[in-house]
């Protein structure tokens, strides 16, 4: 019986993994779920699933939930409860807790799981060398989550790099791209329709700006170390092909599913066996495949992560925070879209340049950045 651990269960990611684990149950054991203070959705899954242990990241939270949670399941509060829930020994550990604060977590948990299913984009943007050489350390095996690094895992796993000429990326393009409205006049609710994908707030935002993109293209150079010019990016706007291998002789090999975060969730629950997946009949109904090619002009934050990972410095930090920040002012409402070029724009270009030796240090800039960000959106408001 394998032991899972779901870091970030309530959230969109979290619930397909539960999604997935249903359809299986066999032999995986639920044995934590770890929430941030989504309590009702936690709740929910405890009585679906009974974990051996949960964590509630937020104290007040953790206080209401344990009113009413069966006294054999370990409760663990706060930062403090965190710290020991990582400890926790496991088969596969789910990280898909949001933004950089899913860092100290992953870090810590790496010495105490056999393999990591890393939903995270940011932390191995942010912090990949430091994550990587933890992983290998450990022994720990990470499989990525995102839809399209997953593909490329799938696809590179057994050939040979010297034979690859280009990779491909796929981008739907976002909400926004056949939008014919003035950047002053896009809504939260034309921000948030998504047209293929179904997630997160925070992530459909950065799929309108295809900053998202950017940041999987330095996951690529991370995960598989290519350069940043074999990694290419091509307009899909039916989200089915993923990922796409150019050979030198010409060849290309993608790999295709729907759109649902359940494909890859499923094989990283399995790898390296291929494991039956439920009826999914993906020639069922008529479809066709377009590619376009991007237009750099159309995507300034698309240009401002790739350049940002250029400088090797701690701009990579200093813009996620400045993004984290930005989007959450958007969602509530202090700022309209345009403002997220604004800002972006501006702490881009009057960051000190450092270079980031250790995990502390991205912490600490990324401690500057969200005062920063705070400060310039302040005025805004």
């Amino acid at each position: 019986m394998r032991k899972i651990v779901v870091f970030g269960s309530t959230g969109s990611i979290g619930k397909n993994v539960l999604a997935c684990l249903e359809e299986q149950r066999s032999n995986l054991s639920i044995y934590g779920l770890c929430a941030n203070k989504d309590i009702k959705t936690l709740y929910s899954q405890i009585k679906k699933f009974h974990p051996r242990c949960v964590c509630v990241r937020d104290e007040k939270k953790a206080k209401e939930l344990k009113k009413n949670l069966p006294k054999k399941i370990k409760l663990f509060k706060g930062e403090k409860g965190l710290e020991e829930f990582v400890s926790l020994k496991s088969d596969i550990s789910f990280m898909a807790i949001s933004g950089i604060s899913c860092l100290r977590p992953l870090i810590m948990n790496l010495s105490n799981t056999k393999r990591i299913a890393l939903a995270n984009k940011e932390s191995m943007v942010v912090a990949g060398n430091f994550i990587l050489k933890k992983a290998k350390k450990c022994n720990t095996e990470i499989i990525p989550l995102d839809s399209e690094i997953n593909a490329l895992f799938q696809l590179l796993k057994k050939e040979n790099k010297n034979d690859i000429e280009e990779i491909y990326l796929t981008a739907s393009g976002g909400p926004l791209f056949n939008l014919k409205k003035n950047l002053k006049k896009i809504t939260l609710k034309d921000v948030l329709s998504h047209p293929t994908w179904r997630m997160g707030k925070r992530i459909t935002v950065d799929c309108a700006t295809l900053l998202n993109k950017g940041l999987e293209v330095i996951e690529v150079k991370r995960y598989f170390c290519f350069s940043l010019e074999k990694i290419k990016v091509v307009i899909h706007r039916e989200s089915k092909v993923h990922a796409i291998v150019k050979y030198k002789d010409g060849h290309l090999f993608a790999c295709l599913y729907p759109a649902d975060m359940k494909f890859p969730i499923w094989f990283s629950l399995h790898y390296p066996k291929r494991i039956s997946f439920g009826e999914r009949e993906f020639f069922k109904n008529n479809f066709s495949l377009s590619f376009l090619p991007l237009k750099l002009k159309d995507f300034p934050l698309f240009r401002i992560m790739l350049e940002a990972e250029r400088r090797k410095d701690n701009a990579l930090v200093v813009l996620n925070a400045c993004d984290e920040i930005s989007i959450d002012y958007f969602l509530k409402g202090k700022i309209e879209f345009h403002h997220l070029y604004k800002v972006m724009d501006y702490i881009f270009s009057n960051y000190p340049s450092f270079k980031i030796k250790n995990i502390e240090e991205v912490f600490f800039w990324d401690d500057w950045a969200r005062r920063k960000t705070k400060e310039f959106l302040d005025k805004l408001c």
